[in-house]
């Protein structure tokens, strides 16, 4: 296929040709349905965002749909992007939906790199789909590695500290998360692919699929143990975070308490009626000058102290 498009690019080794496309047009999915007898309902598929369990077996070529994580580098976010793979007999045809290092480095490399060209397309477009397999899988097996390595630094910040690490915990399940949409139908899809391979290509290739299929199960128990624990670090988290909450708020409480009565006192002798020792009935003088505010000052003492004596007796703190 030859094509001047940004979006389109090709090569071919010992007769094997990979045509690969990142968000192609309508024109583009129009040549690819006549030159390789594709179906348009296929092509349409690539480009949406579905999900496939199982391969889709046609006359003259295999059809799949898998789905890559992208790690943004500025938000530190993982997003998806969707690949549909079309392996015919001596093509390979990936349709992107949108950027994928790992399948443009395998591209590229092939491309200027004959040693690597040479290993990917010597034995046909069937291991050619293996090798693009594998790189997705080592992608994946790299973001799952970072994120088992940010699990490992929030388990000290959890249970080391009494701040809450909420954000950072949330952030690592958004990974995870998204790491397990990638993760859990791949394993379907590549067994199914694993069982279909050989009958399609006439070549002894199960073993080389077993082995992708072998990884993304154990990917899959690696993703799904970060799943349990990063649960624990969110409930401890939760746990000390409320303990802080509460002891602050115990704190306040008591203090907002403990001043009850004198704001009573202070609200009574601040009405326009007359009272004991006020200034119009005459302050109390049986004590001095300042006879009043001592009375003042110790029946607020003796409220104060009286609920202290109670709140301890309940044992509420």
């Amino acid at each position: 296929m030859n094509s001047t498009a940004t979006s389109a690019q090709s090569q071919k080794h010992d007769n094997v040709e990979w045509v690969d496309l990142e968000n192609p047009d309508a024109e583009l999915l129009k040549q690819l349905e006549q030159e390789y007898h594709l179906h348009p309902v296929h092509l349409q598929e690539s480009l949406q965002k579905v999900q496939h369990i199982q391969v889709e077996h046609e006359e003259n070529y295999l059809f799949l749909v898998l789905h890559a994580p992208i790690a943004d580098a500025l938000t530190g976010k993982i997003t998806i992007t969707q690949i549909g793979m079309f392996l015919g007999r001596d093509f390979l045809i990936t349709i992107r939906s949108g950027a994928c290092p790992s399948v443009t480095d395998l591209f590229g490399r092939s491309q200027q790199h004959q040693p690597t060209a040479k290993q990917c397309f010597k034995r046909g477009s069937s291991y050619l789909l293996f090798m693009v397999i594998d790189v997705l899988l080592d992608g994946i097996s790299a973001m799952t590695d970072e994120v088992v390595g940010e699990l490992d630094d929030l388990e000290d910040l959890v249970f080391d500290n009494n701040k809450s690490d909420a954000e950072r915990i949330g952030k690592v399940r958004q990974k995870i998360v998204r790491l397990r949409r990638v993760i859990g139908p791949k394993r379907i899809v590549l067994q199914d692919l694993a069982e279909r391979i050989d009958s399609f290509s006439g070549q002894a290739m199960s073993k080389h699929y077993s082995n992708n299929t072998k990884t993304v199960h154990k990917l899959w128990e690696e993703i799904e143990e970060a799943k349990e624990t990063v649960e624990i670090f969110k409930d401890a988290d939760f746990t000390t975070s409320t303990e802080q909450t509460n002891k602050i708020l115990t704190v306040l409480t008591l203090v907002f308490t403990f001043t009850i009565p004198v704001t009573v006192v202070a609200s009574l002798y601040g009405t326009n009626v007359l009272l004991p020792g006020g200034l119009e009935a005459g302050n109390w003088a049986f004590l001095g000058r300042y006879t009043t505010f001592i009375v003042l000052l110790v029946v607020s003492a003796v409220l104060a102290t009286a609920m202290y004596i109670y709140f301890k007796s309940k044992k509420w703190f």
